[in-house]
């Protein structure tokens, strides 16, 4: 068995993906739980729409809590 060189390989393996690939399909929302983002989103615009330096939570130490 001969081994194939590293181009031959590579081109291989692009041609095969090429060929797997499923055509863009538009779908409700609702439908798209478990499926993959075909190309990337953008937001219209910042979000959120301010400096934001908030943090997400609050910790307290027990021990000093009365």
């Amino acid at each position: 068995m001969a081994l194939t060189s590293y181009d031959d390989a590579r081109a291989r393996l692009i041609d095969d993906a090429v060929a797997r690939l499923v055509p863009l399909e538009r779908i409700p929302l609702s439908s798209a739980c478990g499926r993959t983002l075909a190309l990337d989103l953008h937001a219209p615009f910042a979000v959120p729409g301010f400096a934001n330096a908030a943090m997400d939570g609050y910790a307290v130490a027990a021990g000093h809590a009365n």
